[in-house]
């Protein structure tokens, strides 16, 4: 049964007793108490039930107690009062919605009081006692037994709406759909409506730049309660809330990110407890597609990668089972679904491919998506076109996508195995991946570039997205930074292979092809603010450590290249340069830059961070 606060700060469905407040037995053991005389749970143990130990002093402190009745005694302030009161409780006490009583004779967590700096010390102390005082001996699910004085609870983003001002918590419970008991799937722990904040950040932050789902419908079917009746769309909700919390962390929110953590890492647990069966994947659907790939985004963010990489093989294998990649899965389909579905495949596609690189997996979407001539056959040219006619925003969204897949399209099969060392070896040369194929690569990308640049799409052709600097500067920055970072990629598969030499007549196939690439990505990274950057998570900032890594590689590889040397300013059709480059810029200054965006990201909350430092420190000639 829920425990929560209303407006006035007094608890809403907890049983009041002659008590009213927890034995002294189950306050030392930290145990659920009834709050009867005696208690059910002493008399169970054979204790002596007492209520002896004194209650802590509540309310406001004696300088406090005359203030207020001066103002209590004013009629005019009456409501006012009434009013910020309900302020306060609202503003600061966001976290006391996801609170539950456990089972009877279950530990109950310790609930640490901690405070969030962005309030007054009044309004912290105020918070403090309305949870004490409210939830007794309850658990408050999202914060752990005894957490550091210094962590804050949970918060929402600034730019993120009260929870109290969504209409799904508005609407009368009598005209809802009727749910029984027996069809409640959803746990009794998690208060629905303390979720809906944080579906719209997922909707602020993430759709823009990954857009699988739709917000009316995920509103509609959450009022039409869904999750409640379908344990699969529930978990889905909970994967959602999840990746909205480890994800978009900017700078002014870097406090925050352990509470943010804890609550995330709960909701996985609900989430998992929701879906699984002994026959799940039997009849897989898109939400089980959609939950899966949640939770290895999460997992990816938080570096559990074992666990990332077998949660996007579930997703990948499900989107099979379920036919996302075959055309035939498709004529049958409303128009809402089939675009859902095209969406979350081309996500797919793209995430798997880049995972492989940076994890050197395999994938399971072989061929090239963007263009494969079965593929299209399932939809006419302007099913593509819908997706950049639509609404602007979304318009918006959908053209990054895009713009991604034509990217990552000539990543194929052939380039992953031999990113995993698994060539077609003759005479001890691999036969896959060689000088011919190397170069095709190379140009492969560059037609992608100019195609995010002038607004084409080569397996759209009819299809007019906006061009690249029309979207937002977090696509934009998404779409340069993996341009370049798959450039730096090839050329390393190329070094691999023996393919790269001192001087030749393609730059891609020199040793100094990589710090040009370098010199290219430290020019996009000033061009955009930080909260561009991190809103994409710790992925992101590996591409550019991997980038960085490529300078240094280069250095070791050529006696030519030294930190000191000012770089020649490439072709700009090579290295996708747009503008001036800073001039007299040495490959020591822009590992330096590298460094700071890195330290910088997140606060240098990852594991880049300190490593990235270790390895220049032990670089000739290179002083911190």
């Amino acid at each position: 049964m829920f425990s929560i606060l209303d407006c006035a700060g007094e608890t809403v469905g907890r049983p009041k007793t002659i008590a009213d407040r927890a034995c002294d037995q189950c306050k030392s053991r930290k145990v659920r108490c009834d709050m009867t005389k005696p208690c059910a749970t002493c008399t169970k143990q054979g204790f002596d039930c007492t209520y002896a130990k004194a209650r802590k002093k509540r309310g406001p402190t004696g300088k406090h107690i005359e203030e207020i009745r001066r103002q209590q005694e004013k009629p005019s302030d009456d409501q006012d009062g009434s009013q910020n009161s309900s302020d306060l409780n609202s503003s600061t006490c966001y976290s006391a919605q996801l609170i539950a009583s456990p089972p009877a004779d279950q530990d109950s967590n310790v609930l640490s009081t901690t405070y969030d700096h962005s309030v007054s010390d009044e309004q912290n102390s105020y918070c403090a006692t309305l949870f004490e005082e409210s939830i007794g001996e309850a658990t408050l699910a999202v914060i752990p037994s005894r957490m550091p004085s210094e962590v804050l609870f949970p918060s929402l983003p600034i730019d993120s709406p009260s929870h109290d001002l969504d209409s799904f918590g508005l609407i009368p419970r009598q005209e809802l759909p009727p749910l029984t008991n027996t069809a409640d799937v959803w746990p009794q722990t998690i208060n629905e409506e303390a979720l809906l904040p944080w579906i719209d950040v997922y909707f602020k932050r993430l759709n823009p730049i990954g857009p699988i789902l739709n917000r009316t419908t995920i509103y509609h079917e959450m009022i039409m309660r869904k999750h409640r009746t379908d344990s699969q769309y529930g978990a889905m909700i909970f994967g959602l809330c999840a990746f909205a919390m480890y994800q978009p962390i900017q700078i002014h929110e870097h406090a925050s990110t352990p509470s943010r953590w804890v609550q995330a890492g709960m909701l996985m647990e609900e989430c998992v407890k929701m879906r699984l069966t002994a026959e799940f994947g039997e009849h897989p659907s898109i939400e089980m597609v959609l939950t899966s790939l949640f939770l290895f985004s999460c997992l990816f963010n938080s570096n559990k990668q074992r666990a990332a990489a077998l949660r996007l093989r579930e997703a990948v294998d499900l989107a099979q089972n379920l036919g996302l990649h075959l055309p035939e899965s498709y004529p049958e389909l409303d128009a809402e679904t089939r675009e859902q579905w095209l969406r979350t495949y081309l996500s797919l596609s793209v995430t798997e491919r880049a995972y492989a690189l940076q994890r050197r997996h395999y994938i399971s979407f072989r061929g090239r998506p963007g263009i494969t001539a079965r593929f299209m056959q399932a939809f006419d040219r302007e099913y593509i076109s819908h997706f950049t006619s639509s609404d602007h925003s979304d318009s918006v969204a959908m053209t990054g996508l895009l713009y991604l897949m034509e990217t990552f399209d000539n990543i194929d099969e052939t380039v992953i195995e031999c990113w995993n060392g698994n060539c077609k070896v003759s005479d001890g040369i691999c036969e896959s991946f060689d000088r011919r194929r190397a170069l095709q690569a190379f140009r492969a990308q560059y037609r992608a570039h100019e195609a995010c640049l002038t607004g084409n799409i080569s397996f759209a052709p009819s299809a007019t997205p906006v061009p690249l600097d029309e979207l937002t500067e977090s696509q934009q920055a998404d779409i340069l930074i993996t341009q370049l970072w798959l450039l730096n990629r090839l050329w390393s598969l190329c070094l691999s292979h023996s393919l790269l030499r001192e001087s030749s007549d393609h730059a891609e196939l020199c040793y100094m092809f990589a710090c040009h690439i370098a010199l290219s990505l430290n020019e996009q990274c000033k061009r955009f603010p930080l909260s561009a950057l991190e809103i994409h998570g710790i992925g992101l900032v590996e591409k550019i450590f991997d980038v960085a890594m490529g300078v240094i590689t280069a250095m070791g590889v050529s006696s030519c290249i030294t930190l000191d040397m000012p770089l020649p300013k490439p072709e700009p059709d090579k290295v996708f340069i747009n503008g001036e480059v800073s001039s007299n810029l040495a490959l020591k200054d822009i590992l330096q830059n590298f460094n700071r965006t890195i330290q910088d990201f997140r606060g240098g909350g990852h594991q880049y961070s300190d490593r990235f430092e270790d390895i220049l420190t032990k670089l000739p000639g290179y002083y911190l």
